[in-house]
């Protein structure tokens, strides 16, 4: 029963206890039926008026607070509601209704205002943007992405029938497919999930980055073949302007172009290997056997110790030569400052889903950490600087990680692989 049924039974009620009381009394008196119908007819109306009275003091307030909180709430907030006769307690709640409306104005007013700005912002700003709700509808598009979708963009239409694809990392659209970097925001809101999709043009970015590439391509060929032919068109000349060829000066002149000759090729060789890694093929392999067969491949006593987990994640032939070019390189640094023999220390151990390789050695660490990872810079006589190069490479194409460091006695080289 509401509240409503329960204040009309009690008003009921209590006019058929008076009219009862009333009865009860007159035939006491010894009125006739007459009489006694004829009182309570005239009583009847007043008690009428009284209940009509007491049910629209209680009644009409509450009625007027609830028509007046639903205006607020369909946003009409200019209406004003008056206070019905000298109820102070409905007149406090009318008044902590009215400030509680004003504050809720001016938020809903700073909100408006906010929400025009970003609208304004995101419609002139260059990056396409969209948003979509839980139900993959779309909710807005700025001038960019109408423009550069090339259909038309309507907002409330599913986002699949504009071409929009929900992907494990996120949204994509053909439209910012190559040369194009796709970003995707899930954001909670009032208890409603949403999508924000944007999207940046790093064609120009990728151009530079490749010519860039190129340069440096360019430039790291030109000083090496410059090396390399230079001497031989110098002592080719010299053989040449001479009168009378003997057979000494010949041979050693056809040497040292030999020498030239294979160091070049070499160069090519381990230029063409630092391009063309094959892809990973990774799986669980046991580390200490790849170890054991890096530290055989050395020529020099070294002394390697290890600690750390027995297996590893990735791909075995690749990180068996990382650790053969790691080792070398730690020997020849060592062997260039001091004649004390070489000593590496290798640990490997898994967390969080991550495996963490360092290999420290006591040498005199690396001159220039700054280019250190640049394909074919060197500090060491006779180097090619491609081995941490090629080190690099190996360890991004696992998608991981290479740090090379100085430490306190010699280089560290610590390495992050998922798994």
């Amino acid at each position: 029963m509401t509240r409503e049924s329960k204040v009309i039974s009690a008003l009921v009620l209590v006019c058929a206890v008076i009219l009862s009381l009333l009865t009860a009394l007159l035939y006491s008196l010894n009125w006739s039926h007459l009489g006694v119908f004829t009182l309570l007819f005239i009583v009847l109306y007043p008690l009428i008026w009284f209940s009509w009275r007491v049910w629209r003091f209680w009644s009409l307030p509450l009625m007027q607070l609830t028509s007046y909180t639903q205006m607020l709430k369909e946003g009409e907030h200019r209406q004003q509601l008056l206070a019905a006769g000298k109820n102070e307690l409905f007149s406090e709640l009318l008044s902590e209704i009215e400030s509680l409306a004003e504050v809720k104005s001016r938020e809903q007013q700073q909100l408006v205002t906010v929400e025009q700005l970003v609208s304004q912002i995101m419609d002139s700003w260059h990056l396409p943007v969209c948003l979509f709700n839980d139900k993959k509808t779309l909710l807005y598009s700025n001038n960019a992405a109408n423009t550069l979708i090339q259909q038309p963009v309507l907002q409330g239409r599913p986002g699949e029938e504009m071409g929009f694809c929900w992907q494990q990392d996120g949204i994509g659209h053909p439209a910012f497919a190559a040369g194009w970097e796709v970003n995707t925001i899930e954001y909670h809101q009032q208890g409603q999930s949403y999508w924000l999709f944007s999207a940046l043009n790093i064609s120009d970015s990728l151009n530079q980055a490749e010519i860039t590439s190129q340069k440096n391509i360019v430039r790291v060929l030109s000083h090496e073949l410059r090396n390399s032919l230079t001497p031989m068109a110098s002592m080719a000349d010299t053989l040449l302007s001479s009168e009378q060829f003997s057979p000494p000066q010949v041979r050693m002149v056809l040497e040292r172009i030999l020498q030239r000759s294979q160091r070049l090729l070499g160069f090519i060789q381990q230029y063409a290997r630092l391009n063309q890694l094959p892809p990973v093929n990774c799986s669980w392999f046991d580390f200490t056997s790849i170890l054991d067969e890096a530290r055989g491949m050395l020529e020099e006593q070294v002394q390697v110790n290890y600690l750390g987990e027995a297996l590893c994640y990735g791909d075995a032939g690749q990180l068996s030569q990382l650790l053969i070019n790691l080792l070398k390189n730690a020997v020849e640094a060592k062997s260039q400052q001091s004649d004390e023999d070489p000593v590496i220390d290798i640990s490997l151990y898994h967390e969080n889903n991550q495996q963490f390789l360092t290999v420290k050695d006591n040498g005199p660490g690396f001159a220039n950490l700054d280019n250190v990872l640049t394909p074919f810079y060197t500090t060491k006589s006779g180097g090619s600087g491609i081995g941490l190069a090629l080190c690099a490479q190996i360890i991004r194409l696992h998608g991981g990680e290479l740090i090379p460091q100085n430490g306190e006695n010699g280089a560290v080289v610590r390495i992050s692989l998922p798994f």
